[in-house]
């Protein structure tokens, strides 16, 4: 049998769309600031399932090869920032490699968060005398 039932992006998706071109144009100023972040949570919500986890196990790899640990994204966090903050990383050399992995943690969850800052940002970084 076919399962052509919407999966969870593409209701998150309908849902967005809908409230956007139905609702929010209706929407009392008063009430327009809330509304506003609904459609916000809708449109993070709706990234977060497309990218399905895509990049998590490159950036667990990166964390655990600083921290020289393994496991996965959500517990090397935590471990991550308990090690910054015991000062493993005050020497140059460890900062360079901290501030790098920082960058693709940021890179990646502006991609989900925000991804017109991050787009704003690759131009501004790409563009001729930026010094990056």
């Amino acid at each position: 049998m076919i399962n052509d039932d919407p999966k969870a992006g593409d209701l998150v998706a309908i849902a967005l769309r809908s409230f956007r071109e139905a609702i929010l144009p209706v929407i009392p100023a008063d009430q327009r600031f809330t509304a506003l972040m609904i459609a916000n949570a809708l449109g993070v919500a709706e990234r977060e399932l497309a990218a399905g986890g895509k990049g998590e196990a490159e950036l667990a790899a990166a964390i655990g090869g600083l921290i020289d640990a393994k496991g996965d994204l959500r517990a090397l966090l935590p471990r991550l920032c308990t090690d910054i903050d015991a000062g493993r990383f005050d020497s140059p050399e460890r900062q360079a490699a901290l501030r790098a992995v920082l960058m693709d943690i940021t890179r990646a969850r502006l991609a989900v968060s925000n991804p017109k800052r991050l787009a704003a940002e690759t131009s501004r970084s790409e563009a001729p005398g930026s010094g990056r």
